[in-house]
């Protein structure tokens, strides 16, 4: 049978360059004589590969295109010069046998010569990958145990790097990264560990909260029950002392009166000017009535006569000639003045000379501190 004479298409993908493809080569023409007449044209982004009768390959890459097909030409591919991604899980072998590290890979892989790849003659390229990373990475993850996944990665890396690059012989090249963790049995088992592991930290921390809140509860408590001992004993302190100076009565209890209220001073020395004359008056009248006393004996009266002539000497031997004072503002003070002939009165002691008659009372116990969190 002669060659033929007619256009021949031995094979051809439907694919596009969106299309997840495994052979780079698209199609694969057989030339006859008359060339390669009629026929969709190759797409813009692949490169056309001829065969010639002595065996050798011509290739022409994109926009470059054959003006005319020679007759030496006996066959040509379409080979498409995309990057094509993978993404993908393999498993590898651990230090034991029953467990197997879970590795996930992306490969992204482009034909950069297309004479080579249609010479090695390969027509899945992610599985030629693959096989060659495999072939790399198995031995290194064999050291380690299947809890080192880190360090498997590690490992993985390195010998990929310092092999030769994956699909170089077939005309590829791939740009990769390896990830590796452990099987899905020893997550679930780290999963179950970590939850206890954390579930024990949580009830560890809830009772040290608890042991510090019932502390800190104690020491308030404790606190406040030494506030009010602190406060009753204030209290018996100051009872004791308004007892023994409201007793007294007169000049002390205004004295203690007066130092608490400094704005009723005018009205204590009112009090004190109506107290000192209404002892004036007993006074006169004691010594009037002592003497018109009728029915003793004038010896009998010698000294009662003696005593009141000294105490009315003394009463009215402070009477001076002195002119009225001019009256003070205030009702309170315009009830103050005093009656003629009566003696003067002494002069009004300030707030301060007050004060100063006083013993300090004693101090206001400190509030308990308040505590800076809740119990529990």
């Amino acid at each position: 049978m002669g060659r033929p004479t007619y256009h021949s298409t031995d094979w051809r993908q439907q694919a596009d360059r969106h299309t997840l493809l495994e052979d780079p080569v698209l199609a694969v023409h057989q030339i006859g004589v008359l060339g390669l007449p009629g026929g969709p044209p190759p797409g813009i982004d692949q490169a056309l590969v001829y065969t010639t009768r002595e065996g050798g390959f011509e290739v022409f890459h994109p926009p470059h295109r054959p003006r005319r097909v020679l007759r030496r030409y006996t066959a040509m591919y379409e080979v498409d010069l995309g990057i094509h991604p993978v993404r993908t899980r393999i498993a590898l072998p651990s230090s034991q046998d029953a467990h197997e590290f879970d590795a996930t890979v992306e490969l992204d892989w482009q034909v950069t010569d297309p004479i080579r790849f249609v010479r090695s003659g390969h027509r899945n390229v992610p599985r030629l990958l693959l096989g060659e990373l495999e072939e790399a990475a198995r031995p290194a993850t064999r050291g380690f145990a299947i809890t080192d996944s880190a360090g498997a990665e590690t490992a993985v890396t390195a010998a990929l790097r310092d092999g030769k690059p994956l699909g170089e012989q077939a005309g590829l090249r791939a740009v990769w990264s390896v990830r590796l963790r452990r099987d899905q049995e020893n997550i679930a088992h780290a999963r179950r560990l970590q939850a206890i592991e954390h579930a024990t930290a949580e009830e560890i921390l809830a009772q040290q909260s608890g042991a510090a809140a019932d502390l800190e509860k104690a020491a308030r408590e404790e606190a406040q029950h030494r506030h009010r001992l602190a406060m009753q004993k204030y209290e018996a302190q100051r009872i004791d002392f308004y007892r023994e100076y409201l007793g007294a009565g007169g000049v002390d209890a205004w004295a203690l009166h007066v130092a608490q209220h400094p704005e009723d001073s005018a009205k204590a020395m009112q009090s004190l000017r109506d107290d000192q004359r209404e002892r004036l008056r007993a006074q006169m009248s004691l010594i009037k009535e002592m003497l018109n006393k009728t029915g003793t004996e004038p010896f009998e009266l010698e000294g009662p006569r003696q005593r009141a002539l000294d105490a009315f000497n003394a009463v009215f031997g402070h009477v001076t000639d002195e002119p009225d004072v001019e009256k003070p503002a205030g009702p309170a003070a315009r009830d103050a003045v005093a009656e003629p002939g009566s003696p003067p009165l002494p002069p009004q002691p300030t707030a301060a000379d007050l004060s100063a008659w006083l013993p300090p009372l004693p101090p206001l116990p400190p509030e308990p501190p308040a505590s800076s969190s809740t119990s529990r």
